[in-house]
């Protein structure tokens, strides 16, 4: 009886710690992904609000934030934008000591460096925007999944739908995780304490 007794306490002690352990892992808010190529194919050309070529060397180093979107954008995009800058801004208020950069990607043609260099500035001076050309951006949509099409437009102004997700790139230029919308910055900015 009294060895029944042991044996019960001890797999109890032994079933809580394994729990515990489980426990203790952690679970990332985004989606992952175990890309294998470069985020960028390499006969891509783009032209960067910091230079006037942007590769996948740009983006070694560090983890990216990439978003999709367009300087005409009525709400999602600035909203976007506005989160990624309150994160950047705690980053730097928790003196968080990990490389970090946010890249914001064109998907309209017609914006050109000066303009998406004035807007993703606006949002933060280290923000950098990427100009696209038709081809390189369908290529580029093509390699990582992303979705755009001009759903109204006129002689200046174009809108589009596009994909709401915020990609990121680990140090070695490879697509590792998706942040699907709603976007939260609380759960990306733990992911950046533990994960990244």
């Amino acid at each position: 009886m009294n060895i029944k007794y042991i044996f019960a306490i001890f797999l109890v002690i032994l079933l809580t710690q394994g729990i515990l352990n489980i426990s203790d892992d952690y679970n990332p808010h985004y989606t992952s992904l175990n890309a294998t190529q470069d985020f960028f194919s390499e006969d891509s050309k783009f032209i960067s609000t910091k230079s006037d070529s942007f590769s996948n060397n740009d983006l070694k180093g560090a983890y990216t934030l990439i978003f999709f979107g367009y300087t005409n954008c009525p709400d999602y995009c600035p909203d976007t934008l506005m989160k990624i800058r309150i994160l950047f801004k705690k980053l730097e208020e928790q003196n968080v000591k990990k490389n970090i950069r946010m890249l914001f990607i064109s998907v309209d043609t017609k914006d050109k460096v000066d303009k998406i260099k004035k807007y993703v500035e606006y949002f933060d001076e280290n923000f950098v925007g990427l100009e696209t050309d038709e081809a390189n951006l369908t290529k580029l949509s093509k390699r990582v999944g992303v979705y755009y099409k001009k759903i109204q437009g006129n002689s200046s102004v174009d809108f589009y739908d596009h994909t709401g997700a915020i990609f990121v790139t680990n140090e070695d230029s490879k697509l590792v995780a998706l942040y699907t919308p709603p976007i939260d910055i609380n759960k990306i900015l733990e992911d950046i304490l533990e994960a990244f």
